[in-house]
């Protein structure tokens, strides 16, 4: 059987991702994993970055002896795939992403960071944010 790596989003975990796992694993190995300071993994003390990511896929195809594989990218997890695809083609089969933004400006770079403020998410959505503290767990969302 064919694998497939499924990559979550910036603040996802490999938890959202059971039940398109459920769904394609008749058909495929099916391969999730959370991201560093995802999903309660500690946060690494090197910032957060697309590199850090592709690093921890490429680590984790060698521990399960993967050469190749295919990859569903949500959103963040999309633009691992696509550096996994200019700096490792040779260990990337397909490629699917869905809800990638490919268009970034300074401006949208800054309005998407400034829906990521704590204090703002806990006061306009507190269900949201609840959520993301439990998603998260035990490391601060």
């Amino acid at each position: 059987m064919e694998p497939i790596l499924l990559l979550h989003g910036a603040l996802g975990s490999a938890a959202q991702m059971a039940r398109i796992a459920d769904t394609l694993q008749p058909h495929f190995k099916v391969c999730i994993l959370n991201f560093a300071g995802h999903g309660g993994r500690q946060i690494p003390e090197t910032p957060f970055s697309i590199e850090l990511f592709a690093g921890e896929v490429i680590r984790f195809m060698a521990a399960e002896g993967l050469e190749k594989i295919n990859i569903f990218g949500y959103s963040m997890g999309g633009y691992v795939g696509m550096y996994l695809a200019k700096h490792f083609p040779a260990k990337l089969g397909c490629l699917i992403t869905l809800a990638t933004r490919f268009e970034w400006d300074e401006a949208i770079a800054a309005n998407e960071v400034n829906k990521l403020d704590p204090v703002k998410a806990e006061l306009k959505v507190p269900a949201f944010a609840e959520s993301l503290r439990q998603l998260h767990a035990p490391e601060d969302w």
